[in-house]
């Protein structure tokens, strides 16, 4: 289903993703362990991405200590990993396109805004700074701050809370199918924002945002579509 116009949607609460939603940054965790590796003198043909994005980061050091023969200890590798990491939020990143207008929309509309991510809270607030959209929030909630993860609905119960809003009373802005399908199944309404990597095939052969396409209860490929 489309997206209908921001000022058709009926909602108390407008819950946001960070990552792949409001911030074009799925391209840089692409990248992150090919910069590492290549700082360590390892040239790859292509990314390593396909062998790492479905482990953790200690997973990962583990991973190209075994692969790659790095000697450093996982604290430190996954250390470095941190730095790039962080250096990329506090730098560089930017907001998808129309995503500012969203939520300054929202704003003045009087719907409060709740940025719920599973990134630390040390790079949000480093790049939210930086981009000046930190106001536009009500609240800031972070998976690892609650100890939890999107798997789980509890960050988007949290969300809802701070709001004074219910699960039906508010919409859940998300570019991850199993966020999509937590949010859903705990009773929000769910809004799939499209990015490139949710193209990716998943077991079935099909992609993800397929699923979310049938999934959601809208979909979205481009914040300015609702404005």
């Amino acid at each position: 289903m489309v997206c209908r116009k921001l000022k058709n949607f009926d909602f108390k609460c407008a819950v946001f993703d960070m990552d792949g939603t409001i911030l074009d940054s799925m391209p840089m965790w692409h990248g992150v362990s090919d910069r590492y590796l290549s700082s360590h003198g390892v040239q790859l043909a292509s990314s390593v991405w396909d062998d790492v994005k479905r482990l953790t980061e200690t997973e990962t050091a583990l991973f190209f200590k075994e692969k790659f023969g790095i000697a450093d200890p996982v604290g430190k590798i996954c250390g470095e990993f941190e730095s790039i990491i962080f250096d990329e939020y506090a730098r560089s990143l930017e907001l998808k396109d129309g995503a500012r207008e969203v939520l300054e929309t929202l704003n003045g509309m009087g719907v409060p805004c709740v940025l719920a991510t599973a990134t630390n809270r040390k790079c949000v607030e480093a790049c939210l700074g930086r981009l000046g959209i930190a106001g536009l929030f009500r609240e800031v909630l972070t998976c690892l701050d609650l100890g939890t993860s999107k798997h789980e609905p509890l960050i988007f119960q949290k969300a809802a809370e701070a709001c004074g809003a219910s699960a039906g009373e508010s919409v859940v802005f998300e570019d991850a199918l199993h966020c999509v399908e937590t949010a859903k199944n705990a009773g929000f309404r769910t809004c799939a924002v499209f990015d490139s990597s949710a193209l990716e095939k998943c077991s079935d052969g099909r992609s993800d945002w397929e699923h979310m396409e049938e999934t959601a209860d809208f979909v979205i490929k481009n914040w300015r579509d609702i404005l």
